[in-house]
């Protein structure tokens, strides 16, 4: 597996869960360059997260919609 923020060597490593989510070893990636750390939660945000930003760049890429001005017509 290649690193997504370097393209570094990715090995499997163990990481102790500071936040007590109810598992005490979390298994998951680590680049041996830059050390970036991916395991199932982190994708999981990552993923969510740019969903957001998709939605939210399609938001502002649409056209805007025709706007038509009244005009008060005299009898």
């Amino acid at each position: 597996m290649k690193c997504r923020r370097c393209h570094g060597l990715m090995v499997v490593d163990h990481f102790i869960d500071v936040e007590n989510t109810g598992y005490l070893w979390l298994c998951g990636w680590r680049c041996v360059t830059c050390g970036d750390v991916v395991d199932p939660e982190i994708m999981q945000q990552r993923q969510i997260q740019r969903s957001r930003l998709g939605r939210l760049a399609r938001s502002l890429t649409r056209k805007p919609r025709k706007v038509f001005d009244l005009v008060k017509l005299s009898a």
